[in-house]
């Protein structure tokens, strides 16, 4: 029996103990890892990276490339190796290599390299300011989780309270010191403090939704967050006003950086355009081959070298006597004409510098300037919108927080005063000079008071995070 109970103790420990406890930041974490806005703001990033990796490849690499063809003629046609008509069945293959830089634009590489620097910061910043969003939404659910348990804990130790102050009435009933009457109004309240328990339990429930929501996590996953005692409130913001906490948050909120960048990048896109006006430089270089099959089956390749020879060049007087004249022949040898030797024999080379002037694009040119300003000018009203957006949501936020600090106080004092009532109800209900109704209606004052300043102290708590969150504070509970 000993050892049976020993077991039982110790699988109810480990059953209560051995699932892990989720952390605030552990919560943080996952939901950061899990949101698909996230990964596609990534993914974003990763584009933006590439488009720059390219641009600067685009400066300095040429641009190379390699072709093959294979060509079959019947009839009359050109003959590739001679440039003559032969009239027979000729394959041929045509083989090159080509690669081209361009020098000067009107300055339209180095924009676009700018351009993408600027995209890719402001993109990087889109996923900060994302995981702060994340963040933020992630410690209210946490917050309200706790909110949820700790009533639950307010609401039994209100039931436990009445189920004591039952058990002891109802044996002064037994003992005939007090009437029927208290005895069922005791009950009732039992039972009213069991529905809060319930509607508590509910309460945690939907929390717990909320938060695994929150985290992009499945509902049946089932995790344990945290206990964290919220102990004095400390509010670094009560002395503060804010203009000064705006000023703040306007250096370090990453989307309003993001918008200051994306400024910056259509300014550079403005460039862009106008580079189009300027005369484009450009430095091509190839070579090339070809293979013809109407080609002679030999071919005679010169060494170099020279041979004089005398060539009858005609005929003179009545005895027919030949002049001749000297020629140099050069010298060499005949060798087979065959796929590789003609591709040797036919190779070629070539290094071109072109320069393109611009001088009448049909408006399109002035267009795209144009509209590159208007892009500008649109993004800057973006981004003072969103400075205007940002102000009103910290003057909404502190005024928030303002009204939060009140009610909390003024919930403290309640609830000071309810338990002196309560206790002095208390103790006349326990000597019989007061009846349960006013000993229930003292309880229910106090227990409301209690469930209210729960909800005060985490409202505070909560209004004091979203402060940290425009100040660009780790949003963390102390």
């Amino acid at each position: 029996m000993k050892k049976f109970l020993t077991s039982a103790f110790i699988f109810a420990y480990f059953t209560t103990f051995a699932q892990e406890r989720w952390s605030l930041q552990k919560c943080v974490d996952y939901a950061i890892e899990n949101n698909i806005t996230i990964k596609q703001r990534q993914l974003q990033v990763e584009s933006a990276s590439q488009n720059l990796q390219q641009s600067r490849e685009s400066r300095f690499i040429p641009q190379v490339s390699a072709s093959v063809s294979q060509a079959m003629r019947t009839g009359r046609s050109i003959d590739p190796f001679t440039n003559q008509f032969v009239t027979q069945n000729v394959f041929s293959t045509n083989v090159s290599l080509n690669g081209s830089i361009t020098l000067f634009n009107g300055f339209g590489t180095i924009n676009t390299i700018k351009q993408n620097e600027t995209t890719l910061k402001a993109n990087q910043l889109d996923v900060e300011q994302s995981k702060r969003d994340i963040s933020l939404n992630v410690a209210n659910a946490y917050l309200q989780l706790l909110l949820a348990q700790e009533l639950e804990q307010v609401s039994l130790a209100q039931m436990e309270i009445t189920k004591a102050q039952l058990e002891r009435t109802e044996k002064l009933f037994k003992a005939g010191s007090v009437a029927e009457v208290q005895v069922l109004n005791l009950k009732s309240q039992l039972a009213n403090d069991e529905v809060n328990v319930i509607t508590a339990r509910n309460q945690v429930s939907i929390a717990k939704l909320n938060l695994l929501q929150q985290m992009n996590m499945p509902a049946t996953q089932n995790i344990e967050i945290e206990k964290v005692e919220v102990g004095t409130i400390i509010n670094e913001y009560a002395s503060q006003n804010p203009q000064e906490i705006y000023e703040i948050a306007e250096k370090n909120q990453f989307n309003i950086q993001s918008a200051d960048l994306r400024i910056q990048s259509l300014q550079y896109n403005e460039a862009i355009a106008r580079s189009a006006l300027y005369p484009t430089l450009t430095l091509g270089a190839g070579i090339n081959s070809a293979y013809s099959s109407a080609a002679p089956s030999e071919l005679f390749r010169p060494d170099g070298t020279t041979t004089l020879v005398r060539v009858p060049i005609g005929y003179v007087g009545t005895t027919f006597d030949t002049v001749y004249t000297i020629r140099a022949v050069p010298n060499g040898k005949t060798e087979p004409n065959r796929f590789f030797n003609q591709m040797d024999f036919n190779r070629s080379s070539f290094v071109v510098l072109s320069l393109n002037i611009p001088l009448y694009s049909q408006g399109r040119t002035r267009n795209a300037i144009t509209q590159a300003r208007i892009q500008q000018k649109n993004q800057t009203y973006q981004a003072q919108l969103l400075r205007q957006q940002l102000r009103q949501a910290v003057e909404q936020a502190y005024n928030d927080m303002k009204l939060a600090q009140s009610n909390f106080e003024a919930r403290q004092k309640q609830v000071e005063a309810l338990e002196l009532n309560f206790k002095a109800v208390e103790s006349r209900f326990n000597a019989g000079a007061s009846n349960a109704v006013d000993y229930n209606l003292a309880k229910l004052n106090l227990d409301q008071a209690k469930a209210q300043l729960v909800r005060a102290k985490y409202e505070y708590l909560f209004r004091i995070k979203v402060l940290d969150f425009y100040m660009n504070k780790p949003i963390e509970l102390r």
